[in-house]
C-alpha cells in the first residue's frame, strides 16, 4: 500500500510549472503539477494514455489546436500521441495520471 497527498507540500517554480511524482504503481504514475498564474506547458505528447484532473484553479487545455477551459473538478483523458498544451489562467494544481504500457 502507498499513500500520498495532493495538497501537502505544494511548491511553485517562478518560471515554469512544478511537477512532483506522488505515487508509482505497476500500472501508472501519479503526478502533481503546480502552475503559477500565467505559466505555460508547451505542446507535447505522451506515448501512453493520460488523465488530467483539475484540483484547483483554471487551465486552458489545448488539444490539436483547439482550446477548452478546464476548472476545478474537471477531468480530461487523452490517447497516446495526442499533442496537447496547458496555460494557467489562475494559480492551479493538477493531478496527472500516466498509464504504463
Amino acid at each position: 500500500m502507498q499513500t500520498a497527498s495532493i495538497f501537502q507540500n505544494i511548491t511553485y517554480h517562478e518560471k515554469h510549472p512544478k511537477m512532483d511524482l506522488l505515487l508509482e504503481t505497476g500500472n501508472s504514475k501519479e503526478y502533481r503539477l503546480a502552475f503559477a498564474k500565467g505559466q505555460y506547458l508547451k505542446e507535447h505528447k505522451t506515448s501512453t494514455p493520460i488523465i488530467v484532473e483539475i484540483i484547483e484553479g483554471s487551465i486552458d487545455f489545448g488539444v490539436n489546436g483547439s482550446k477548452i477551459n478546464l476548472t476545478k473538478g474537471m477531468l480530461v483523458a487523452l490517447e497516446p500521441d495526442t499533442p496537447h498544451d496547458l496555460f494557467a489562467l489562475t494559480q492551479s494544481v493538477l493531478r496527472l495520471s500516466i498509464m504504463k504500457a
